[in-house]
């Protein structure tokens, strides 16, 4: 559909989602201290790590000019890091467990290769000694029980065969959060993230719209509104999954206060979604 929104206005759209996402953001580093129930804590690391990417993502997203592409593969980043984190804290015990057993899987498997700066002369010696790492290691119990679930052999296995679709739908019968944001997100940048991080000759165009029927690339103003039309909303999508995040840890934990606030700020901005897609509320 095409944008009717002025340039300027479409910008103005942009900061404020911008401003939006930035207060989620800073929310999770008032949520993580009072985390007290003991899977959530657990969990966390990708909560925080979340914040992370989003704080790059918000970089990118200066400049909706250059790094589409780039800022579609950091949402499905983020995407996935917060699926994960809900996943994990609604899953049955023995996929916990594998959530929580795969770094070790992985530590085992990595100290079992020789470190990169090692001297290729030494290569044998250096090899030998990984080996004697790996098998130091597997007389841990920890490590014994790691490798029981996965695999002595195999190292690249992820921690859950559940396929990304399947833990939003184990998220949406759960039923506690407003799952659909999940999906949406799923549907909207799941598919071109990869494409993108793929470097397909689809993906490395996302920036420029090439592919989109009826659409003109070369119109110069077109394409700066299209941009930041996607990126508002990218932003936006974003940003109210982490609430979404907030109220999965209200069930364990005292977070009134900053969940209200985040409450508010996802009314403004679902409002701001319908607004910049033109869509009517029905």
């Amino acid at each position: 559909m095409p944008v009717t929104h002025s340039l300027d206005h479409l910008k103005e759209l942009h900061r404020e989602a911008m401003r939006f996402f930035e207060a989620e953001l800073s929310m999770i580093k008032a949520v993580l201290p009072r985390i007290t129930e003991d899977r959530v804590a657990k969990t966390a690391t990708l909560l925080l790590s979340s914040g992370h990417t989003g704080t790059a993502l918000l970089i990118l997203a200066e400049q909706t000019d250059s790094f589409s592409s780039e800022i579609v593969m950091l949402a499905r980043s983020f995407l996935e890091k917060l699926t994960n984190f809900c996943y994990a804290n609604i899953c049955d015990e023995k996929e916990y467990r594998a959530f929580i057993l795969h770094p070790i899987y992985k530590q085992y498997h990595n100290a079992g290769s020789p470190a990169m700066g090692d001297d290729p002369k030494l290569w044998k010696e250096s090899y030998q000694a990984a080996k004697k790492k790996q098998e130091d290691l597997k007389k841990i119990d920890i490590v014994q029980e790691a490798l029981t679930i996965f695999s002595e052999t195999k190292n690249s296995m992820n921690w859950t065969k559940k396929k990304m679709w399947e833990r939003i739908d184990a998220i949406q019968k759960w039923g506690k959060i407003l799952d659909p944001f999940f999906t949406i997100s799923k549907y909207e940048y799941y598919a071109d993230a990869s494409e993108a991080l793929h470097g397909s000759l689809y993906g490395c165009m996302l920036n420029i719209g090439a592919f989109e029927p009826g659409f003109d690339p070369l119109n110069h103003e077109a394409l700066e509104k299209r941009n930041l039309k996607e990126t508002t909303c990218i932003l936006l999508h974003l940003g109210m999954l982490v609430h979404e995040c907030f109220t999965l840890i209200k069930y364990s934990t005292d977070i009134q206060e900053i969940w209200e606030h985040s409450y508010d700020n996802r009314g403004n901005a679902l409002n701001m979604l319908f607004h910049v897609t033109e869509r009517k509320i029905s």
